[in-house]
């Protein structure tokens, strides 16, 4: 079952990436799980500031996801973050998605992609 979520989070992640970059070029770090009623939701963060840094971000993240989880309002969390993968002298763009799950258990799995005119190629 867990990988199931996991497969199913990463699908919807990837759609969610691909419209954020072809919309806007780029995309700010944000939340997604599954509910305690498999349902798909996003999760955000509420701040005071309306520029916050993406390290406040990522961590307001984080934390909203670790006690959803601890406390069975999620089945699993996942918070996706833009980064940059270097293989020998090559830079590649990538997603890393962090997962947050009730067992304590948190984990990270990188996507590389690349960007063409009208859609996005994960590899």
């Amino acid at each position: 079952m867990k990988e199931q979520y996991i497969q199913k989070l990463t699908l919807i992640i990837q759609e969610q990436v691909q419209m954020f970059l072809l919309d806007a070029g780029e995309f700010y770090p944000f939340g997604t799980c599954i509910d305690k009623n498999e349902n798909v939701k996003p999760v955000g963060v509420y701040l005071d500031n309306d520029n916050p840094t993406s390290l406040e971000v990522i961590s307001l993240l984080e934390e909203n996801m670790k006690r959803g989880v601890e406390n069975g309002q999620y089945k699993i969390g996942a918070v996706v973050i833009d980064v940059t993968i270097k293989e020998g002298e090559v830079n590649f763009d990538a997603i890393e998605i962090r997962f947050f799950e009730p067992d304590n258990q948190e984990y990270k799995r990188r996507i590389k992609y690349k960007t063409y005119g009208s859609h996005i190629e994960f590899m």
